[in-house]
């Protein structure tokens, strides 16, 4: 992957040492996994079993806009030499400043709650666990997997690449398996309207752009870049945007793939099953009409797309504290409270509502991180659009307008998505 990124970003970077080059590919993989988490997972599920291929558009048209602010924020940290969440502390009032931090820490909280109850229903459909027990182990193991991974330098960046091949792997078997009808895919494209004219088919539509753009990977992605470019010359930062910008387009089209993947698996086998309206009513659904063995590839990947979004979010985490904290903690001590934390959570939640609505803490986790995207969104498009921040790589007149108005886009939708929620 590393190559072809390279590649694609042509010879006009071929000035900068083949080291630099390598160093600044990565990125947008870590951020991607973000991606294709649980709450994902049940967007684009509901989406597909309820309305077929007609919401495939959304998933593309989400992970577009969200390409673009990854790029946005990446093209940040390259002007600036530092992250969003130091940016923000240093040009915005106290008072925004804290509470774009607070509105972070909750995101993080809210993630590692999806991923938590992500991998217990994994385990609970694999293994028959009992979902609590479900959920302590899949935060044993993330804990036990970031203590393992900090002892090899890039062993991070392996693992979640790892995990994202699995992902992409069973999902591969997965449509392969089904044979999709993909003419029918084409048309449903072509039917969006009349999914979105349907009051249950725009709230799953407003659930899959709230899921998909998330303030973490805006924090982790600006950390990872200005931390990598540290010691670059003003030109050869303007050089390394290229391959930046393709790291990030190359990573997230990956991940719309398996999103769009996830949706058609459910179109395509899931429409007019009785119960799907869970992760576990899914997996029930398609171990009946595909067999044992696909079941168990969509059981493995939503463990294995749950366990590197919490690498991720530990290191998104960390980024925080240090941009806006101005401290470097423990990522493993990090990882171990805000996993204590999410366990005590998922596990109050369960007592309270039962086992039998798991999926519940998936919606709370997603209304939490539609609260929060504004504090990291508005503050984002504020400082790109201040040009004698951004330098030589300040945007044009154009792409200020349409950077304030996706941004304004985005915030009303999230807003109304949350609103209806409660």
């Amino acid at each position: 992957m590393t190559q072809l990124i390279l590649a694609l970003s042509g010879s006009r970077e071929a000035s900068l040492p083949p080291a630099t080059l390598r160093r600044m590919v990565g990125p947008g993989l870590m951020v991607a996994v973000g991606y294709m988490d649980p709450g994902n997972w049940a967007t684009d599920i509901a989406g597909g079993a309820g309305f077929g291929y007609r919401l495939l558009a959304v998933v593309m048209f989400a992970s577009l806009l969200a390409m673009g602010f990854q790029v946005l924020v990446a093209r940040l940290a390259l002007a600036t030499g530092e992250d969003l969440a130091s940016l923000t502390r240093q040009h915005l009032p106290a008072p925004v400043a804290k509470a774009a931090w607070l509105a972070g820490e909750a995101a993080i909280l809210a993630t590692a709650l999806a991923e938590l109850i992500g991998g217990g229903i994994a385990l609970n459909l694999l293994l028959g666990l009992p979902l609590p027990a479900g959920v302590v182990l899949t935060a044993i193991g993330t804990i036990s997997v970031l203590s393992v991974s900090r002892l090899r330098s890039g062993a991070h960046e392996q693992l979640v690449g790892a995990l994202v091949a699995v992902v992409a792997l069973a999902f591969l078997l997965l449509l392969m398996k089904i044979g999709p009808d993909w003419g029918a895919a084409a048309q449903g494209v072509a039917h969006t309207g009349s999914a979105l004219a349907d009051p249950k088919g725009l709230m799953i539509a407003l659930g899959i752009l709230g899921a998909t753009l998330m303030p973490h990977n805006l924090y982790l992605h600006g950390s990872e870049i200005a931390r990598r470019a540290q010691g670059l010359g003003v030109q050869a930062r303007v050089d390394a945007l290229r391959v930046t910008r393709n790291d990030t387009l190359v990573s997230l089209t990956l991940a719309m793939a398996i999103n769009g993947a996830i949706m058609i698996v459910a179109a395509a086998s899931l429409t007019g099953a009785a119960d799907v309206s869970s992760l576990g009513g899914a997996y029930a659904a398609m171990r009946e009409q595909l067999g044992p063995l696909a079941a168990i590839a969509f059981g493995v990947a939503l463990y294995a797309a749950g366990q590197s979004s919490a690498i991720t979010g530990v290191m998104a985490g960390s980024a925080l504290t240090r941009g806006f904290r101005g401290e470097t903690g423990s990522e493993r001590l990090r990882g171990i409270v805000t996993r204590l934390a999410a366990v005590t959570i998922a596990l109050a939640f369960l007592a309270w509502r039962g086992v039998g609505d798991p999926d519940g803490l998936l919606v709370l986790s997603q209304v939490v991180l539609g609260l929060a995207l504004p504090f990291a969104l508005v503050p984002l498009a504020w400082l790109a659009c201040r040009s004698e921040l951004m330098g030589r790589l300040a945007l044009g007149g154009v792409a200020k307008v349409a950077l304030i108005s996706a941004t304004t886009l985005i915030v009303l939708l999230d807003l109304y998505l949350v609103g209806a929620s409660f």
